[in-house]
């Protein structure tokens, strides 16, 4: 699951843009303030075709910052919570970098839209089809592609597996693919 923190202040609307190439597993929080809370036609429509949960979290101003601190405050609370995820603030303020080197070698990023991430995602998803299919070839790659994307776990992985093609042959398709599921969670 990858959490995307927005700075709505900072970034506006393109912030958001990538928004609607988004997973059902990914959840975006919107941090607003009365300095910042309005939005276009067409990202309410975006809204409204994002798969990904979509929760709003609206800033009391007055302090400087109180935006920047009450986003970095949730951050650590995400982290804590979903020890696996992957954190993304989306900002153009580069204050947030602090928050990257105190969380060195946690899974955390600042960007400066959902977009950029969203392109590293279907790199990845591009990478991860080519290698499956020198593992498994052809005939049932969108199949274990589409598993190996939406599970969240090893074991997920090879529920979905089992389910569809049955315990033999589920077998030798996990044993063939496992070298590749190391970022997921289990044994």
């Amino acid at each position: 699951m990858t959490y995307y923190l927005i700075d709505y202040e900072n970034t506006g609307e393109s912030g958001l843009n990538g928004l609607t190439e988004l997973e059902s597993s990914d959840e975006v929080v919107i941090f607003y303030s009365e300095n910042a809370d309005k939005m276009s036609f067409d990202l309410h429509r975006k809204l409204q075709e994002c798969r990904a949960l979509i929760e709003f979290r609206k800033i009391a101003t007055g302090k400087k910052n109180a935006l920047d601190f009450q986003l970095a405050a949730y951050l650590g609370y995400l982290m804590a919570k979903e020890e696996n995820g992957r954190f993304c603030i989306v900002s153009k303020d580069l204050g947030y970098e602090v928050l990257l080197d105190f969380w060195k070698g946690k899974n955390i990023q600042l960007i400066d839209a959902i977009s950029a991430e969203t392109e590293v995602k279907e790199e990845r998803r591009n990478e991860m089809e080519e290698s499956l299919r020198k593992l498994i070839g052809e005939d049932d790659l969108q199949t274990v592609l589409d598993f190996v994307s939406s599970g969240k776990s090893k074991q997920a992985v090879n529920n979905l597996l089992v389910k569809q093609y049955g315990s033999k042959k589920a077998g030798e398709l996990y044993k063939k693919i496992k070298p590749l599921l190391k970022e997921k969670k289990g044994k």
